[in-house]
């Protein structure tokens, strides 16, 4: 190594060896983003989201069932019991899909793998109690809101299994494919943060080994630039600038695909799920004189899950949802003056504005509006109830759960457009992160291989002076 040659090769494979490292920990970092973004936009995202209509599906199931009973022999009451039936059957076959998504997405995890299988079973026995109360009450020819007693003692068991067994393990199954998606984006976060770390060292050392090898030719044979060496230092210092900026625009457009779309779909689709079930509360309140104020308390429940306000009885949460729409956008107890007043929490309060994107303000606005109108519904028919009105009740609750035009089919006609906006975030996010990285796929290789032909004039001509 005394030899001039012998520096001069010896620093040209020290920066060729830089350049193909840089070349290698690109490639494999750049990968490593792709994968994440095809895992959470094409596999581990999607499942997650369709699992969390299972809850939606089996809720639904069971509020047809109810809906039916209750209609009695007065088949054309609200949207019909053909209608109901209807909705019934394809809710059992959504929950079948998602039952398929999840057992997917949990694959390998014997106690998910497990719940899935519990769940499957448990409609099976779910199916043939509700039909078995469906039936009954057929056959006694029972009226409007005068459910058959036999016919109820086998609907109550229907019911409990549903809410004891199979909307528990739907729910966890939903909570475990949001951490599943978590757990595989931190992981794949992760990763590429390192992989970043690597690609600007590597390319730290490349720029570095390329002024090295351009000040020795300076020093030694008196030039005072080498043209394609400086060209190659400044494609280096491009090529590593481009990808460390690549990256970190896909993972910044990813993450924010997470967080501001998949995860905000996946909680407004909980707050539809929840209070699909909770507005079942109200056919059961009426069909099951027995237990009525069981699901009178149910409801109330259920509807704080949804939209969370002080109070301790329904007429309370009225008087507070209506302040609540009365106040939008400004959410009564955010601001912190009352330290007694939690705020308004639940998947339709702070959570949810607070991912709200620019242009959605008006979107929740009408879910909450829907959902404030609900709560009327359902004041008016509890009014009917105790007034001992059943039949004004009944309509009450039918004009409520109508299919085409209740006051529940614009909420969740409302709440499916928001959903849809945060799902088109998510798809947005995708798009996003994956164009960020396009370019690279040609650009790397190509521009690896243009830094190389540059050291290979740059060296050359001087070696070439020796022979």
């Amino acid at each position: 190594m005394r030899t001039t040659p012998a520096r001069v090769w010896l620093l040209s494979t020290v920066t060729v060896t830089a350049i193909v490292a840089l070349f290698g920990s690109a490639t494999f970092t750049l990968n490593q983003a792709r994968d994440g973004l095809n895992v959470l936009g094409d596999n581990a995202g999607p499942q997650a989201m369709a699992t969390t209509q299972l809850y939606l599906a089996l809720a639904d199931m069971d509020a047809r069932m109810a809906d039916v009973l209750l209609m009695g022999t007065d088949h054309d009451l609200g949207s019909g019991r053909a209608d109901s039936l209807e909705r019934y059957e394809e809710s059992r076959g959504r929950a079948n899909e998602a039952l398929l998504q999840a057992a997917s997405l949990t694959e390998g995890d014997t106690i998910e793998e497990h719940n899935v299988q519990a769940v499957l079973d448990g409609m099976g026995a779910y199916e043939q109690l509700a039909t078995e109360a469906r039936l009954i009450n057929d056959e006694a020819g029972a009226p409007p809101g005068e459910v058959d007693e036999a016919a109820l003692d086998s609907y109550r068991e229907a019911t409990r299994l549903m809410h004891t067994e199979l909307l528990p393990k739907a729910f966890n199954l939903g909570l475990d494919s949001s951490a599943i998606v978590r757990a595989n984006h931190e992981e794949g976060q992760g990763s590429v943060a390192l992989g970043l770390v690597w690609v600007g060292v590597v390319g730290v050392l490349a720029v570095g080994s390329l002024i090295a090898l351009q000040l020795y030719l300076r020093v030694r044979f008196r030039r005072r630039f080498n043209a394609f060496l400086l060209g190659a230092t400044a494609g280096t210092v491009v090529l590593t600038v481009g990808v460390v900026l690549a990256l970190n625009t896909s993972g910044g457009h990813q993450s924010r695909a997470k967080e501001e779309g998949l995860d905000a779909a996946m909680a407004l689709a909980r707050a539809g799920a929840i209070a699909t079930d909770m507005q079942a509360d109200q056919s059961r309140y009426l069909a099951d004189p027995r237990l009525a104020d069981n699901y009178q308390q149910t409801y109330l429940d259920r509807a704080q899950a949804v939209l969370f306000r002080p109070a301790t009885n329904l007429d309370d949460y009225y008087e507070q949802i209506q302040g609540v729409t009365d106040s939008y956008p400004e959410l009564p107890g955010s601001d912190g003056a009352d330290e007694e007043d939690p705020g308004t929490l639940g998947y339709l309060g702070q959570r949810a504005q607070d991912t709200l994107l620019s242009g959605q303000e008006d979107a929740l606005a009408d879910v909450l509006a829907a959902y404030d109108a609900i709560q009327d519904g359902d004041e008016a028919m509890r009014a009917a109830a105790m007034a001992g009105d059943t039949e004004g009740a009944i309509e009450e609750r039918m004009e409520i759960a109508h299919s085409e035009d209740g006051v529940f089919r614009e909420y969740v006609d409302a709440l499916d457009e928001l959903t849809g906006l945060h799902v088109d975030a998510f798809d947005e996010g995708i798009d996003r992160g994956d164009r960020a990285l396009a370019p690279w796929t040609w650009a790397l290789p190509v521009g690896t291989l243009a830094l190389l032909a540059l050291v290979v004039l740059g060296v050359r001509p001087r070696l070439a002076e020796y022979r």
